[in-house]
């Protein structure tokens, strides 16, 4: 609802196309560059009349500004889905900064910078005021099924009505001139973990091992080759062996010595290359992990928030770093259907269980049946315009 989704899919293309390039023709230009020095020494007229030394001076620069861009586009994509996914979870239609500070752990000038850059670029439906964030969805009543007490938004959240004591709750809100219900469906029968992670977690996990794995076994391979080409420096078996080898008779030891370091050059390269994909394979192995474990343990919770002491072992990190892993997974879209709020000075986990067809705001009818944009009540005959499913 807050998101522009079919943008920030752009966007995320864009951003991997960007890495690849940069990454690629930095690689390859700054290594041909450090080729040459080595070569030609001392020889200034070969090495700036080279015609790899353009190529090296436009993409040292232009090379980590593409990857500067793409590197801030996709940590802001993550903030914009975190933030949508706070403002999924609102009732009242309004947060202010300091609330969302608390919950992103930055400061509420930041916030605000971002919130105004990502109403340009990624989200949609809210507006910034000098208080804080006003939303396009307004709460038109939340209320006790069992009762039918007007419960406030912070009790809503512990699930808990204060005149029966019943966690049957629910909110009627409006956004857009659309109705929609928001239930607590915390009881009934547990729900698949695939609920709260995103659908293709498990693919994203073994793409993740594959990229990990590769990066570090081609670093491994790039590492003994670095330290074959070291030893090699001064062995005068190797070198003789090259000079009379028939097939390259015409090297030199000079040439032989040359060869050598070009291939240590070379292998640093590459491996200043794979860092970056290996380091990211690491991160998602962790976050895609921590998700289906709490995916799994969320899926049996019978309470609307979850404390970070009671989320389920993870290589025995403590309970801060849990919440940060657990919000680095929604910023990355692993996990879903969940927020951090705060409650009584402490971040937890709000459990989003609400998924549900719209009611009639008048009389709380179901709707069904509903085939237009408008739906007509059929026990109160009360207007409802775009019936929506909210997700």
């Amino acid at each position: 609802m807050y998101l522009l989704e079919k943008r920030i899919k752009k966007l995320k293309i864009k951003n991997i196309v960007f890495a690849v390039v940069a990454i690629f023709n930095l690689v390859f230009s700054v290594y041909w560059q450090f080729y040459l020095v080595i070569r030609y020494w001392g020889d200034t007229f070969t090495l700036s009349h080279a015609a790899n030394t353009p190529a090296f001076f436009f993409w040292i620069v232009v090379g980590p500004l593409m990857l500067i861009e793409a590197g801030i586009s996709t940590v802001y994509i993550g903030d914009a889905r975190f933030y949508s996914s706070y403002f999924e979870g609102d009732l009242d239609g309004f947060i202010t900064a300091a609330e969302l500070a608390d919950v992103t752990g930055k400061k509420e000038s930041k916030v605000r910078r971002q919130l105004k850059l990502f109403l340009k670029l990624y989200m949609k439906n809210y507006s910034i005021t000098e208080e804080g964030v006003e939303l396009a969805a307004k709460t038109v009543t939340c209320e006790c099924v069992k009762c039918g007490a007007h419960i406030q938004k912070r009790e809503y959240f512990t699930g808990i009505c204060q005149y029966c004591g019943s966690s049957d709750l629910r909110a009627r809100v409006l956004t857009d001139k659309k109705f929609y219900s928001i239930s607590n469906e915390i009881k009934g029968e547990a729900k698949s973990y695939d609920y709260y992670t995103y659908k293709n977690l498990k693919t994203r996990l073994i793409r993740s091992y594959i990229l990990a794995g590769f990066s570090l076994f081609f670093i491994a391979l790039l590492l003994l080759g670095i330290k074959t080409a070291i030893f090699r420096f001064g062995d005068k078996e190797y070198y003789r062996s090259i000079i009379l080898d028939v097939d390259k008779h015409m090297q030199s030891y000079e040439l032989i010595t040359y060869d050598l370091i070009e291939t240590i050059i070379q292998n640093c390269f590459f491996i200043l290359g794979l860092i970056p994909a290996s380091i990211a394979g690491i991160k998602r192995i962790g976050c895609a992990r921590i998700s289906h474990i709490c995916s799994e343990f969320f899926a049996k919770c019978r309470a609307p928030f979850v404390k970070a002491s009671e989320l389920p072992d993870y290589n025995r990190v403590n309970d801060r770093r849990k919440l940060n892993l657990v919000r680095r997974s929604i910023r990355m879209g692993y996990l879903k259907h969940c927020t951090l709020e705060k409650h009584s000075g402490d971040l937890e986990i709000t459990l989003g269980k609400k998924i549900v067809k719209d009611t009639c705001p008048s009389c709380g009818a179901s709707i069904t049946g509903a085939v237009t944009a408008d739906y007509i009540c059929r026990y109160c005959n009360n207007k409802i315009m775009g019936v929506v499913i909210k997700k």
